[in-house]
């Protein structure tokens, strides 16, 4: 720890200790505006009770995410990790390379959910990996909702939809600041300032990020070359809100993100700079219709620079670079939407999207001696779909969900050049896809609940898969322009109770199995060498449970369980891999948390999470996982608008392995504490 660090956690110290001394009046409590929890967009694309909703969904307010100890935006995958059957990558993105921030519901696998901020897409459109560092710190709320969405988001949610809201563009004035700093020469500054009327706001902010990081490998694989993982990031947002109407508001926002990072060694880097703007109206008709226009563009430059260790990867003495890659994309779309209430029993949602995607990707490839040429790798994609959904309920104790969207891809301009000169242009592939979904729900009395949902939806291969190749430590991972899209059926089902009077109980149990047809995966082909292919079928069977108990007003208790058996059952090209676990999936996870908030004294969060094994590939020769980890928060008003912050990381310092490649292991996050302050006006 540096001299500037133990400066600052003195001072986090001695404030803390006047904090907790008594005081003649109680400290003012912090304003939260309020949310309106038993409410979710993202099931139906509408806002419906979630009391009304089939789906196992959940969702995070305002409050759980500022209390928690991962209230960054760009900590939401951390976050993420203590909701029952979320598995975001094991290593924080905060260290994870970029193309491996990945997210998975319900053992499906990475890249087969879809985030968004604001209904826009947070996965790359090129690659389908989570650009997380694009997440404003203030977040209104999150909704989790798993289980096959393409019925109404088309590709991207064949596993489900997860939705971040940001703060509303409210009338008034207000600025924010949040400063922090932690061990391994962890610092964080975020400000944001709004100014608005009834008709016209306008908000910018700002946020640096940076770490030193650590030192991924484990000791007994460390050599002279290796290094921490440093990561740096800036990124700037801004939107302005105007109401033309008492009931239309057109919204403009921009996001400017620039990011460095080193992967443990001298020579392997990244660095990306992404721009994206969204337009959007929204309004509702003179006899209550609802509708919303909405358009976005992304631009990104992606280099990525990588190196062989010499003179084995195990035996790490010196490196040589062996690739530098650029890979520009553009990425542009647009949704339009209409939700009619025809009767109290009916509502309509009907909509429509497009998306398009253009990139590529350059390589320089060198060898110890000096270059080995140049490769090329491009293509573009169009596509989108019309859905439509009725939300009918005959009665009040019941409401049936059908669905239907019909998706249509195409992948054309594609062009790949070999070292040697060689040009290949792979065929225009054209892709069409019909997804319907039904779900029900019952509720048995006030305070429980059966639904049920049945669907099926797809994924389409992303540019990323077809045509990139990359190297990491001498492996090599190999495209395939002749993936097909995965096709997915699936039902399931839960039952839960409310919060019943007197009691402060909830609870949930669910249940689901899926089958995917043409599967995407890494299979190994050779000690140093694996390509993507389509898998015959893959079966998951799983459920979650949970549980969430308020004794007194401020104390909960949270807990959670989740099982997931994700297995390959036919793989006609190689029967060998036939009963293997699916990559990146643990079979078991269970969730816990401890809050305590008092206005007068402190908020205390406690979350732990354990994660059973996993593989890192599909020949399930690589264990990793199965870990227990302990994070915590520490809180405490001072005065009106000023709070005082302690954060805990893996509090234990558990040592634990989050992936693998080849024979070179990564360790995920060590002990980081993370000390600061907050300041709203």
């Amino acid at each position: 720890m540096g001299t500037r660090e133990i400066i600052f956690f003195r001072a986090i110290f001695c404030c803390w200790l006047i904090a907790a001394a008594p005081s003649i009046a109680p400290a003012e409590t912090e304003t939260v505006e309020p949310v309106t929890v038993n409410v979710i967009v993202s099931a139906t694309r509408t806002p419906e009770p979630l009391e009304s909703v089939a789906q196992a969904a959940t969702v995070l307010t305002r409050d759980q995410i500022a209390r928690s100890p991962f209230s960054g935006g760009h900590q939401v995958d951390d976050l993420l990790r203590a909701v029952p059957g979320v598995q975001p990558s094991l290593l924080s993105s905060r260290y994870n390379h970029p193309t491996a921030q990945a997210l998975t519901l319900r053992g499906l696998g990475s890249r087969r959910t879809l985030v968004l901020l604001d209904g826009v897409p947070l996965n790359d459109g090129f690659g389908g990996w989570i650009n997380w560092g694009l997440v404003p710190d203030r977040i209104q709320r999150i909704e989790i909702v798993p289980g096959g969405a393409s019925n109404l988001y088309g590709t991207w949610a064949m596993g489900g939809v997860v939705q971040l809201f940001s703060e509303s563009p409210l009338a008034g004035s207000t600025f924010k600041l949040d400063s922090q700093a932690g061990n391994l020469s962890t610092y964080t500054q975020a400000l944001s300032a709004h100014v608005g009327t009834d008709h016209l706001g306008m908000t910018l902010g700002y946020r640096w990020y940076h770490s030193d990081g650590f030192i991924t490998l484990p000791t007994d694989q460390r050599g002279p070359i290796d290094r921490s993982n440093d990561s740096r990031h800036h990124h700037f947002f801004g939107s302005i809100a105007a109401r033309l109407a008492p009931s239309t508001t057109l919204r403009l926002s921009g996001t400017l993100f620039r990011e460095d990072r080193s992967f443990g060694t001298p020579l392997s880097l990244a660095t990306r700079t992404i721009g994206s703007t969204t337009l959007s109206l929204s309004g509702e008709s003179a006899r209550g219709d609802r509708y919303e226009v909405s358009l976005f563009g992304q631009w990104q430059t992606f280099r990525n620079l990588t190196s062989q260790v010499t003179p084995s990867a195990t035996l790490r003495l010196s490196e040589f670079q062996d690739r530098i890659q650029t890979i520009p994309s553009n990425d542009f779309g647009g949704s339009l939407q209409w939700v009619s209430l025809l009767s109290p029993e009916h509502k309509v949602v009907l909509g429509a999207d497009l998306r398009t995607i253009i990139a590529q990707s350059s390589e320089a490839l060198f060898t110890a001696t000096g270059s080995a040429g140049n490769t090329l790798a491009r293509g573009q994609q169009l596509g989108g779909g019309a859905f439509a959904e009725w939300i009918y309920q005959p009665v009040d104790a019941l409401t049936i969900t059908p669905s239907v969207r019909s998706d249509w891809w195409t992948q054309f301009n594609a062009r790949t050049e070999s070292t040697s000169g060689t040009v290949t242009s792979p065929d225009t592939r054209t892709i069409s896809a019909v997804n319907p979904k039904l779900s029900a729900l019952y509720r048995v009395g006030e305070w429980f609940r059966i639904g049920a949902s049945a669907y099926q939806a797809f994924r389409v291969p992303t540019l990323n898969e077809l045509y990139r190749s990359f190297g990491f430590g001498g492996f090599i991972f190999t495209a395939n322009d002749q993936l097909s899209p995965e096709r997915l059926s699936g039902v399931d089902a839960k039952i839960e109770g409310g919060e019943a009077q007197g009691l402060g109980l909830s609870w949930r149990v669910s249940g689901h199995v899926d089958w995917v047809k043409d599967q995407i995966l890494f299979v190994t082909q050779g000690p140093l060498l694996a390509q993507r292919q389509n898998v015959g079928r893959t079966r998951t069977v799983g459920g979650e449970a949970s549980l969430t108990w308020h004794p007194f007003t401020p104390l909960s208790f949270q807990l959670g369980y989740a099982y997931v058996h994700s297995v390959i059952t036919e793989f006609p090209g190689n029967p060998g891999r036939e009963g293997k676990f699916v990559p990146n999936v643990s079979r078991h996870q269970v969730t816990a948390g401890l809050s305590w908030s008092h206005p007068h004294w402190v908020d205390l969060t406690v979350q732990a999470r354990y994660l059973s094994r996993q593989y890192a590939d599909d020949a399930n020769a690589q264990p990793i996982a199965d870990f227990v980890v302990l994070d915590a928060s520490l809180q405490r008003s001072i005065f009106k608008g000023v709070r005082l912050f302690l954060n805990g990381e893996n509090l234990t310092n558990r040592q634990y392995v989050a992936t693998q490649t080849g024979s070179l292991k990564t360790l995920g996050t060590p002990l980081l504490v993370i000390g600061g302050i907050r300041y709203e006006y």
